[in-house]
């Protein structure tokens, strides 16, 4: 009998295949709020048990499960988060985003599931509706959708404001704004600004909240909009942009998108884009690529995510110039920009 090695044979595969154990271990814990009870120094199986909300025993299996995933360790006898558990995961800190883990985690898992299915007799004729359309038709659904995203997006939004001029600009229209993060961060650096978020009726109430919660009513609007209809497009915005939707489409929806920008803005004006973008050989990287599997759904393909110098071929294509892409958040985040000529 042929003995595999485990450490240099089977246990990569091993790894791979059943990657979701780990996502589904994840979540339970967040679902309990096992890091947040460890971060407050609780430290005994019958004060986690009370904590939680769940039995002492149950406890102490999520804890092994998080040691073997190196998500919890143990100092002076003690259980503790590792340091991106403690700043991520754990509720009370500013940098959260345990709860759009959970939602990614539940909304993409049956998207996966029997995923082999979906590649059978692929056709190009475009899916009826896209992956997300369910969970904002739903009130409460595209609430948690939007809370999610802003937990996940406030940060990264910060380091847009760092990196992009917006004093160039002084009326910015976020297409797919969800809650309004980028604008928000965007606002706080440039006082000149003004920004209109457009999204999905339901989205935009909780996009309401987030912005008066940072105290910027009069500066920030929160308007339904589709970046697919050209009426939505107002004339009075200098600067365009579209933060991770267009990967969810094709490359003649997304042309025809970013031309719909070309005519609304003024010449100079600007666009923007943030969104998974391939490297340029196209060998990765992972999150990107597996956006660009997962766009093929019931047989259709439902989206595509370009490399850099496609993202820029389509802006070129539209009419724009100057197109430059980077990334925005390594090894998954592009930002691609460019301007109206003249």
């Amino acid at each position: 009998m042929t003995q595999s090695n485990e450490a240099g044979g089977t246990e990569r595969l091993n790894d791979l295949a059943l990657s979701f154990k780990k996502s589904q271990a994840l979540a339970a814990a967040l679902e309990f709020d096992l890091f947040t009870a460890l971060s407050e120094g609780i430290a005994t199986p019958a004060g986690l048990a009370r904590r939680c909300g769940i039995d002492a025993e149950t406890v102490d299996r999520l804890l092994v499960i998080c040691k073997a995933m190196d998500l919890v360790r143990v100092e002076a006898g003690r259980h503790v988060n590792c340091d991106d558990v403690e700043r991520y995961l754990v509720r009370d800190k500013p940098t959260f985003f345990g709860d759009y883990l959970k939602f990614t985690i539940s909304a993409e898992y049956d998207e996966w599931r029997n995923f082999p299915d979906n590649l059978r007799d692929v056709t190009s004729e475009p899916l009826p509706s896209k992956l997300y359309d369910g969970d904002l038709n739903d009130p409460e659904r595209a609430r948690a959708f939007t809370q999610a995203g802003y937990n996940s997006s406030i940060a990264l939004a910060h380091r847009l404001a760092k990196r992009f001029d917006f004093s160039r600009y002084r009326h910015w229209l976020d297409f797919a704004g969800g809650s309004g993060s980028y604008a928000i961060a965007a606002c706080k650096r440039y006082p000149e600004l003004r920004a209109t978020v457009m999204d999905h009726p339901n989205v935009v109430p909780v996009t309401a909240e987030y912005v008066a919660e940072h105290g910027l009513e009069d500066r920030i609007a929160a308007r339904p909009g589709n970046f697919l209809n050209a009426e939505d497009y107002p004339g009075d915005c200098d600067l365009i942009s579209y933060i991770t939707p267009l990967h969810w489409y094709l490359k003649d929806d997304v042309v025809q998108t970013l031309r719909r920008a070309y005519d609304a803005l003024p010449a100079g004006g600007g666009i923007l884009i943030v969104g998974y973008m391939l490297n340029e050989d196209r060998s990765g990287p992972l999150d990107p690529a597996y956006y660009h599997l997962q766009a093929i759904r019931d047989g259709h393909y439902s989206g595509h995510v370009p490399s850099g110098p496609e993202y820029c071929a389509y802006l070129e294509e539209a009419g724009f110039t100057d197109a430059h892409h980077d990334w925005l958040l390594a090894n998954r985040l592009g930002q691609i920009a460019a301007r109206k000529p003249g």
